[in-house]
């Protein structure tokens, strides 16, 4: 069997290696919530339109890097992720699910989201997690990839719909749980992030955890 970070070859085709990217892992209270929302969701749609993403791989993506090859280098990666985390040591994050939306727009929705907000940062302060991800971005631009050019929102994929469908921000609302001990409503920290492998396999995208980055100075 090879190994999760192993090179996936296309039928015919060159090999081609996993995608990398930065990650911050999420619990496993609340990966189970919020596949549960995205099961409420699917079962609004048509049959096999709604593709959700599985609870093992729900995850706040900080960064893209690309197939790993050339400048994508996980030991690179690593390296500079460690040079800006010593540079800064931003500390742990306390983080909150909060509302659902869709990328694309509610008329004609491509991607489900649940955005995740740093609890008790007020409005306008960039807190933790901003430059957090700015530190990460950094790292994209010293491996020499193109800018990310879309403003950074903190989110955790649900779901995509193979075409874009009409969804209502009451039917959105209503597939988060209300229950007073949801962890949904609970704050979580989040004290390292990771460098993660994506390999696709038949049944899908498997991720692997390459590295770990703790938010404080041990």
């Amino acid at each position: 069997m090879r190994k999760a970070g192993a090179v996936a070859r296309k039928p015919g085709g060159a090999a081609r290696g996993p995608r990398l990217f930065a990650a911050l892992p999420l619990p496993g209270s609340l990966r189970h919530e919020l596949f549960a929302a995205s099961g409420a969701i699917a079962r609004l749609l048509p049959s096999s339109v709604f593709r959700r993403v599985p609870p093992e791989n729900l995850h706040l993506t900080l960064r893209f890097f690309g197939p790993e090859g050339g400048p994508v280098d996980r030991e690179r990666i690593a390296a500079l992720l460690r040079e800006r985390l010593e540079a800064c040591s931003p500390g742990p994050l306390t983080l909150k699910a909060a509302e659902v939306s869709a990328f694309g727009s509610l008329r004609r929705a491509r991607i489900v989201w649940v955005r995740l907000t740093e609890d008790g940062v007020p409005e306008g302060d960039p807190g933790r997690l901003l430059p957090l991800q700015r530190g990460v971005e950094s790292v994209a631009r010293d491996l020499g990839l193109p800018p990310e050019t879309r403003p950074f929102v903190p989110h955790v994929t649900l779901g995509r719909l193979r075409v874009p469908s009409r969804l209502s921000a009451g039917d959105l609302d209503a597939a988060r749980p209300r229950a007073p001990d949801a962890a949904w409503s609970s704050g979580f920290e989040a004290g390292e992030f990771g460098l993660f492998a994506s390999v696709l396999r038949p049944a899908g995208a498997v991720y692997e955890r390459l590295e770990r980055f703790p938010l404080t100075r041990g």
